[in-house]
């Protein structure tokens, strides 16, 4: 499902009716009779109410997004809901049918309003950047207001985006409000992934207006939604044994972190990979032993930190790398000169291996920041390889230049510095973005505040490396665990509400999130 700003949304309109004769009227009407019916299924499957027991009102504005609006109450109507229109510029009030009289307008909006089950915006589409006119926020705060007194009674929902938010942006008018369920039209906005506006909107479904699917055989941004992931799932053919879903090795840990490793270790095995080893020191090897039992491991040199040391640890590790098809270097590693020399001394290995026999690299946490002090750090790493910086290391990995967890400069930022360091970027963040060296980007809609928790990045890292050893390439490795590992938390916080959860948490939900994403929709 391809992602686009105002203007590239106005282009595919533009195009539709020039080349396939797809003018605004028809359009429209496509609009309209695709949003009613899913409102229509949402009302029927998610709120089990009959809809001929529902009332509506429409809150219609004086643009596209109100015609949309209008066509969709006509539709709505033939199904049997009661319908209200609320035209907003000329102040007129049609209830179920008839207008109500200029002096009556205010008594009975108040009445339809304190009766509605739904409010539907269709005041502003994705036309308009000015500030909300007085009026408008009057409205919209009488709307909250009821909504307020009967909490799960009335719901508002919007029609392509809530009035007031910037579909470029994310920006907010502080006269919108929130929806609980928005339907937006042919493609979700760019600036529906960016706060505040994702706040804003409430659950997502997106409806047609009948585009062609030859206009948007350009687009480059993908919302990442189970469709997708369900394409991207690695095969699981009955002939299969453990080589088959490919070996992954682990240089992560250290004496003060050692979690890390047992979390991102088990989410290798846990997303079906066949296995795992992990390159750790004797000292540490009864920590893992006893507690993550499925792996093998491979001894590194022990001793007092040195160069020396960390060159011995990285020519160890590079030795026992035949036959692994996914590296992941970072989570727990530790922050000390010694370590940034065995992470360099370890990359400079992996390049000179032939492209053949050598894994795909994944790094994460501390082999990011360890890296982050190296001039031109980019040109250490192999082609292909993937990095998952949280926004701190981001900002690390830039020089300092600071990055946020959830607003519009995340866009540019992942798009510029996939293309030019030359490797596929995992942006977290409360709306995950996925970027590759071309230009291909995909943003992930699912958010769980549950996850800001410790060791959920690594269990995400051990996700990528255990899809990059089940075959998929790394732009598509990193995008299926990253919508799995939301998928999991998802799963978690049906039990257990959005806090609490624990990294480990997530790790029996892995393959669950995988199985429910195969069942029929």
């Amino acid at each position: 499902m391809h992602i686009v700003d105002v203007a590239r949304m106005r282009e595919l309109e533009m195009r539709a009716d020039k080349e396939y004769g797809l003018n605004t009227a028809i359009l429209m009407e496509n609009a309209g009779r695709s949003a009613a019916k899913l409102l229509v299924q949402y009302i029927r499957e998610r709120q089990r109410r009959p809809l001929n027991e529902c009332e509506l009102l429409f809150l219609i504005g004086p643009g596209n997004n109100g015609g949309d609006g209008q066509v969709m109450a006509r539709h709505l109507a033939a199904e049997g809901a009661r319908i209200n229109l609320y035209r907003w510029k000329e102040r007129q009030l049609i209830c179920e049918g008839h207008e109500v009289p200029a002096e009556r307008i205010d008594e009975e909006l108040n009445a339809v309003l304190q009766r509605a089950s739904y409010v539907i915006d269709a005041l502003l589409g994705t036309g308009r950047s000015r500030p909300l006119p007085d009026d408008m926020r009057a409205l919209l705060a009488r709307v909250e207001q009821e909504r307020a007194r009967r909490p799960g009674e009335l719901l508002v929902v919007a029609i392509d985006l809530p009035t007031g938010v910037n579909a470029d942006t994310g920006e907010v008018d502080s006269g919108s409000i929130r929806a609980d369920l928005t339907i937006t039209l042919a493609c979700p906005k760019q600036g529906f992934f960016f706060f505040p506006a994702r706040a804003y909107l409430g659950e997502l479904l997106v409806g047609s207006i009948g585009l062609p699917e030859a206009l948007e055989h350009d687009l480059s941004d993908e919302m990442l939604d189970a469709a997708l992931a369900r394409r991207l799932l690695p095969p699981r053919p009955l002939e299969s044994n453990k080589g088959t879903f490919g070996r992954v090795m682990l240089f992560c840990g250290s004496p003060p972190y050692p979690g890390s490793a047992y979390l991102a270790g088990s989410a290798v095995l846990r997303s079906g990979a066949g296995l795992v080893t992990l390159a750790v020191t004797p000292d540490l090897l009864p920590i893992y032993a006893s507690s993550l039992h499925e792996a093998t491991y491979v001894l590194l040199p022990s001793g007092e930190p040195s160069e020396q040391l960390a060159q011995e640890q990285a020519r160890t590790l590079l030795e026992h790398l035949s036959g692994y098809r996914a590296l992941l270097i970072g989570p727990g590693l530790g922050r000390t000169p010694a370590m940034r020399t065995a992470v360099l001394a370890l990359l400079d290995g992996l390049r000179a291996l032939p492209e053949g026999e050598r894994p795909a690299l994944v790094i994460d946490a501390d082999g990011l920041n360890n890296l982050a002090g190296v001039e031109q750090w980019w040109q250490q790493l192999p082609p292909g390889t993937v990095i998952t910086p949280h926004p701190g290391e981001m900002s690390r990995l830039l020089g300092g230049t600071k990055v946020s967890g959830g607003g519009i400069d995340r866009l540019q930022v992942a798009r510029h510095c996939a293309r030019d360091w030359n490797l596929i970027l995992v942006l977290k963040g409360a709306c995950t973005l996925i970027s590759e060296p071309g230009g291909r980007l995909r943003i992930n809609w699912e958010s769980n505040p549950a996850l800001a928790s410790a060791g959920t990045g690594d269990v995400l890292a051990g996700m990528i490396a255990g899809y990059l050893a089940q075959g998929l390439a790394p732009f598509d490795a990193a995008s299926l665990a990253v919508y799995l590992h939301v998928a999991a938390s998802k799963l978690v916080s049906q039990r257990c509400g959005d806090a609490g959860l624990l990294a480990s948490d997530l790790l029996p939900q892995i393959p669950a999130a995988r199985l429910a994403l195969l069942q029929p929709t």
